[in-house]
């Protein structure tokens, strides 16, 4: 054993030592790997910040001007002129001109917007740009082009070339900026409002950034402003409404582009920078160079330490373990340990040798009680016996003498008490669940006579199916005590059972005063506060409540009982048994 020990000793030394070997050989090609990632990184973090702040500049400057533009489209459609344009029932040149001044008046201020039409509900339509686009008609008048305006109640809708229906003639791209136009007064929808913007607001955009790599396209990819071939490089990209960053050839290189997608506005921009970033720091190289010598001067100083404060008293106190157990009883070890964790470990083991010795004390006593316990139990079992010979001596007596009907209730006691108490089994079939009951209903009707009936609808596939003892009569007794006799008139107790699935279905019914809903909540749950509950729960050794608790503790579940009840009409009380569900037997119920 002690060659073992020495023999793990030397093992766990060595296997120390070449772990800290081949952990600095790691150490030094991280080092040499890691300085060029670092290296390669901080260049491309560097064109990243740099394309960020330069990308976040022409997304604020479109943002700014969009939000202009939308303002201006509010006060064209506020104008007295246009509105009047919009209310007149016939429009004639005039009042095409007068809301035509009126869209001037509101634009003196602003530039880059190439035209505005203001659409009326009848289809014709004024515009400022007359002559230079190609506007299709009969596209805006269909609800596939109308509808999606519509639908955001003067909301403004971007689109490109006004969602399609109006061109330049040298077809340059053009953002256009979609409304309807309500009545102030009426809230009635009067006309659309198209205001198209000139792409010459992105190229003022880009130019005023001071960088030439920056490309703007619409969503579809379309080039609009800014360098085309930087534009043609990505188009097929995926990019999305927050700034993303990706590799792609550009003049046959490799470039680092950044893009953005506006959520709401159709335009997608692109941007690229050089990057002539200083390379890694050889200060900083320095420092690595030094962390790393201390990191190896740590793992040797580390691994030293470890040795002498955990290894080695682990192996003394493995030794002193195995040294007491082959001596094939437990008692406490007393070897030298250092005040640490493994100190600690050390005072456990001591008070779990101790504990364990109290325990098997405990067990020994134990299984002696249960000896005597069993003993007791075998002594008991002469009492039933005693019981049903007498009973059958009285019967064949009463025969004897003529008094069948008293031979018959003998019988049937008899029957119901063998049941009842031999076999001391705590699972039995159904089927003698269901001869208890019927036993014990037998000898109440000789009691009750007529103002009880009892009936009986039990599937053949569930009676030989095992459930926990006596959980029938104590419900079967809480129906007559507390249900049919209450109610002063006739009634009907009705057993049933059914399997469905791999669950077996007990119902017990009764159709005697019933029970409302506070009562029921209060007896699933267990509340025992109630003057109701506790005499359902107490009525006998095997209440309902302590029905409901035995069966429960069998299913290993809560969800095994239901109750259903109508004041003065029925109660009608559910077991449910998963037959794959975890059992347990009833030994300690």
């Amino acid at each position: 054993m002690i060659k073992s020990i020495i023999w793990k000793k030397n093992s766990i030394s060595s296997a120390m030592w070449m772990i800290m070997a081949f952990t600095v050989i790691i150490v030094i090609g991280s080092f040499v790997v890691s300085t060029a990632i670092i290296n390669s990184r901080a260049q491309r973090d560097y064109q990243i910040r740099e394309s960020e702040t330069l990308i976040t500049g022409v997304i604020n400057s479109i943002q700014s001007n969009i939000d202009n533009y939308k303002d201006l489209s509010r006060l064209v459609m506020l104008n007295d002129q246009v509105i009047a344009y919009l209310r007149a029932e016939n429009v004639d040149k005039g009042l095409s001109n007068d809301a035509k001044e009126g869209v001037w008046n509101v634009l003196n201020v602003c530039r880059n917007v190439d035209s505005v039409y203001i659409i009326r509900n009848d289809g014709s339509y004024m515009t400022t740009g007359k002559g230079i686009y190609e506007v299709n008609i009969d596209l805006i008048q269909d609800d596939s082009w109308k509808n999606p305006i519509l639908e955001e109640r003067g909301s403004v809708v971007f689109g490109m070339n006004g969602n399609g229906a109006i061109y330049k003639n040298n077809r340059a791209p053009i953002i256009s900026i979609t409304r309807a136009i309500y009545d102030i007064y009426t809230q009635k929808q009067t006309g659309i409002l198209i205001m198209n913007i000139s792409e010459l607001m992105l190229e003022r955009i880009i130019t005023g950034q001071g960088n030439k790599e920056i490309c703007i396209l619409d969503k579809a990819g379309n080039y609009i402003s800014g360098n085309k071939q930087l534009g043609d490089a990505y188009v097929s990209k995926k990019i999305t409404n927050s700034i993303t960053h990706t590799y792609a050839r550009v003049d046959g290189k490799s470039r680092l582009i950044s893009g953005y997608e506006f959520e709401d506005i159709p335009l997608v921009i692109l941007c690229s920078t050089s990057g002539y970033n200083k390379s890694f720091p050889k200060e900083t190289q320095m420092i690595i160079i030094g962390l790393f010598v201390s990191f190896t001067v740590a793992i040797l100083l580390a691994s030293i330490f470890v040795s002498r404060s955990l290894t080695r008293p682990i192996l003394k106190l493995s030794f002193a373990m195995e040294h007491t157990k082959s001596k094939g009883w437990m008692e406490k070890i007393e070897v030298d340990m250092p005040d640490n964790e493994i100190g600690t470990l050390y005072d456990s083991y001591n008070s779990m040798i101790e504990y364990l010795n109290d325990l098997f004390t405990k067990l020994i006593d134990q299984e002696k009680s249960v000896q005597k316990a069993e003993m007791s139990v075998l002594y008991e079992q002469i009492k039933p016996h005693f019981l049903y010979n007498s009973l059958e001596t009285i019967s064949f007596m009463a025969l004897e003498s003529g008094a069948e009907n008293v031979h018959d209730a003998l019988e049937t006691l008899g029957s119901f008490y063998r049941n009842f108490l031999s076999k001391g089994n705590n699972v039995v079939p159904l089927k003698r669940e269901i001869t208890i009951v019927k036993d014990y209903l037998a000898l109440q009707k000789l009691r009750y006579k007529d103002i009880l009936e009892d009936s009986y609808d039990i599937a053949e596939d569930t009676l030989e199916i095992m459930v926990p003892k006596l959980i029938l009569q104590p419900i079967v007794e809480n129906s007559i005590y507390h249900g049919i006799r209450l109610k002063g008139e006739p009634g009907e107790i009705k057993v049933s059972s059914f399997l469905d699935g791999e669950v077996l279905h007990i119902i017990v019914k009764d159709t005697g005063v019933g029970m409302d809903d506070s009562v029921i909540a209060r007896i699933m749950s267990g509340d025992n506060r109630s003057d109701e509950v506790k005499e359902l729960g107490n009525h006998s050794n095997f209440g309902l409540k302590g029905t409901i608790n035995r069966i429960k503790y069998f299913c290993n579940s809560d969800d095994v009982v239901s109750i259903r009840s109508e004041l003065g009409e029925y109660t009608e009380i559910e077991i449910m048994i998963s037959l794959n569900g975890t059992r347990r037997d009833e030994r300690n119920v």
